[in-house]
């Protein structure tokens, strides 16, 4: 199995929609029909999701052709703009084109995402908003754990993120980098543990000219 397929099956494990859930609370106010670009989609999980749950108007980009490949084989994303960008190239969007930009596990991967983050703010609408959702690395009791994740056999993936995923998410929290953008930005700046202390929402709300 490839890298690109096997995450898919990742998220299409039944843990990955628990982790998922809060981002589409982050973007749900938003009013009917506004536009939300999935950065770093991945095979595509959120975007279905969005698709199921919201009136919004998606789109979703990533530097990798195979999760790209893979995303275009869920049935609800055929009718989605699924866009391929390269890193360290200014994203292919015209400024103020999105309401929001979600970030999955992205942001917390790149040593330094400044350039990305200004490259957001652009393509952003004055009064747009980003959500960063990071896994915390945060360690809980076994018993904990399974409680929140069930015992569907496809979630065993779930010890393997949180394995991968922990050491970089502690040094995210510790950097508090989004909340000094966003200070930078004069923009509301907003924090909240999520999926049982698992994970992180970081909600950026600009406040427009």
């Amino acid at each position: 199995m490839n890298s690109a397929r096997f995450f898919r099956s990742v998220q299409d494990a039944p843990w990955y929609r628990q982790f998922l859930a809060p981002v589409l609370d982050g973007v749900g106010p938003l009013p009917a029909q506004a536009t939300v670009l999935d950065l770093g989609m991945g095979p595509g999980k959120l975007l279905e999701l969005g698709q199921a749950q919201t009136s919004l108007r998606w789109a979703g980009a990533d530097t990798d052709p195979a999760m790209l490949a893979e995303a275009r084989q869920r049935a609800s994303l055929h009718g989605v703009a699924l866009h391929q960008i390269h890193p360290d190239q200014p994203l292919p969007f015209a400024a103020a084109t999105f309401d929001a930009v979600t970030c999955c596990s992205v942001l917390f991967l790149l040593p330094e995402p400044a350039a990305l983050l200004t490259e957001i703010t652009r393509i952003l609408r004055p009064s747009g908003r980003l959500v960063v959702l990071t896994p915390s690395g945060t360690a809980r009791p076994r018993s904990k754990l399974i409680g929140t994740i069930g015992w569907d056999p496809r979630n065993w993936t779930f010890w393997l993120w949180r394995h991968m995923t922990a050491e970089r998410g502690r040094a995210w929290t510790r950097r508090g980098l989004l909340s000094d953008f966003a200070a930078q930005q004069r923009a509301i700046y907003k924090r909240e543990g999520v999926f049982h202390g698992l994970a992180t929402l970081e909600v950026v709300q600009f406040m427009g000219p």
